[in-house]
């Protein structure tokens, strides 16, 4: 029975016996509480994370661009010079006036976004800079794995201060997805899941439900990732359909499902087969033509990240809907776009190239905040973002290579957005935080936006934060205060 369902009874359990001991006036002013309770349709206190993982090290340093025109001119330098298909087919930069229409402001001073974050279509579905002007979206600049803080010279003298095995594209996806820099083998996705899953209702469906694929991140203790598809569930090869053959089939599975088998990893195996095939046909229901999960929200087509986006916002509809059998109070999604790995045509205008990958991400957020407008959750959930590294700002002749400090985006309506968190850095080759190429020492780490949104989850305690986050206590601030409550 839910916490909610089991309000509403104790109240009006509590208020007969008020009205046999006479006492109904002193209940009066609470019975406008009646039609609330009884007209509840959504999980109360409902918050859900949406991880949005870019595959292959994002070129971060062309998301956000500073403006101004002295920084904006060692930007341009570092870059190579402003990319120009016949002049300058080397340069990494985005031409000035091309930023004109994407400027955003911070108290530290003035940036723009990716030309590709214009709105898809007016404030119906914004992309990303409208986003940011409405206070909903916030930037963390010059973030990534850390151990602790470092300074340029103890990185040269202390090779053991940095992170093991920097550049390295599964490495560093692992350090992000984890929260640590050492090996482990639980998320901290599902070490927060872990903690906070209690007050779900249906324990048999997992906290953490992916629609990108299998990730490290949303493995705990005991929550693994219950993992679906953008198109939905899919069922068992030849078991459905009207047909005698697949009636056959059907018949004979439920025999080996009946039966008794004396070896107890067999009837592990019935049992966890049985749970799987349960909560198939529940959600199968719920995510049907005409069911609960459907919304009408416009998704951009020939886009994975949308269609991953739409899975996600119907299953938070019907996950919070407390007339179906799932009302978890707290939930973790994952999803996930590859091609950021750009060592070549990084600057393309075609669909392969770094423009058209910003462009797919900031109409499929727009459509996911539209589509979340809709069912009433732009509160309850919060959509960041991960990447296991940003690019080298110099050249390699026609793209970029790996580098280390990246930007990452934090979407919610329980944001404090429009601002940037953390330390735009000097973007000069070689400077005081970066390396020959322009790769970024960070000063703020994982662990640091991790937890922020941990405790945002609901995981508060200075110990539990601890456990998921073991470097934490190196850092001068476990909260980077972008979330409102």
């Amino acid at each position: 029975m839910s916490g909610e369902s089991t309000s509403r009874r104790n109240f009006l359990r509590q208020l007969s016996c008020a009205a046999c001991a006479g006492g109904v006036a002193t209940l009066l002013p609470q019975l406008n509480l009646i039609s609330s309770a009884l007209a509840q349709t959504t999980v109360p206190g409902y918050k859900a994370l949406v991880c949005v993982y870019f595959a292959g090290g994002n070129d971060a340093w062309n998301v956000l661009v500073p403006y101004d025109q002295a920084r904006y001119d060692v930007y341009a330098a570092s870059r190579s010079g402003v990319y120009n298909a016949n002049s300058n087919p080397g340069g990494l930069a985005i031409d000035r006036p091309a930023l004109a229409n994407t400027q955003i402001s911070d108290a530290s001073g003035s940036y723009a976004l990716h030309p590709s974050t214009i709105d898809r279509s007016g404030p119906a579905q914004p992309g990303l800079r409208s986003l940011y002007n409405q206070g909903k979206l916030a930037l963390i600049s010059n973030i990534g794995p850390l151990i602790q803080p470092i300074t340029k010279a103890e990185y040269n003298s202390t090779p053991t201060l940095r992170p093991p095995q920097l550049y390295s594209h599964s490495d560093q996806e692992n350090l992000w997805h984890i929260g640590r820099t050492t090996s482990y083998a639980r998320g901290w996705g599902g070490q927060v899941a872990d903690l906070v899953r209690t007050g779900n209702l249906n324990q048999m469906l997992s906290p953490c439900i992916s629609i990108g694929g299998g990730n490290r991140f949303e493995v705990g203790a005991s929550t693994f990732p219950y993992q679906m598809s953008s198109s939905g569930l899919a069922g068992l090869s030849g078991m459905t359909g009207t047909s005698t053959e697949g009636a056959a089939r059907r018949g004979a599975l439920q025999q080996l499902l009946d039966a008794s088998y004396p070896s107890p990893y067999q009837e592990e195996y019935r049992s966890i087969f049985n749970r799987s095939r349960d909560l198939y046909n529940l959600l199968n229901s719920g995510l049907a033509s005409g069911g609960i999960g459907n919304v009408n929200t416009d998704f951009p087509t020939q886009n994975s990240l949308a269609d991953q986006l739409k899975m996600v916002a119907r299953m938070i509809k019907l996950s919070r809907d407390t007339s179906f059998n799932v009302q978890h109070s707290r939930q973790i999604y994952y999803v996930r776009i590859g091609g950021f790995d750009m060592h070549d045509n990084l600057m393309s205008a075609g669909t392969n190239g770094h423009a058209d990958l910003v462009r797919r991400v900031s109409q499929a957020l727009g459509a996911f905040w539209a589509a979340l407008g809709e069912i009433g959750a732009q509160n309850e959930v919060t959509t960041f973002t991960m990447s296991e590294f940003a690019r080298t700002l110099s050249t390699n002749g026609n793209g970029s290579d790996h580098a280390w400090g990246s930007v990452n985006m934090i979407l919610g309506g329980d944001v404090q957005g429009g601002r940037l968190y953390g330390t735009f850095p000097d973007q000069t080759l070689n400077g005081p935080v970066s390396l020959s190429r322009g790769q970024f020492i960070p000063s703020t780490s994982v662990d640091q936006m991790a937890a922020t949104l941990a405790r945002w989850m609901g995981v508060t305690s200075t110990s539990d934060l601890g456990t998921i986050f073991p470097n934490l206590a190196n850092f001068s601030s476990s909260n980077l205060g972008f979330m409102l409550h």
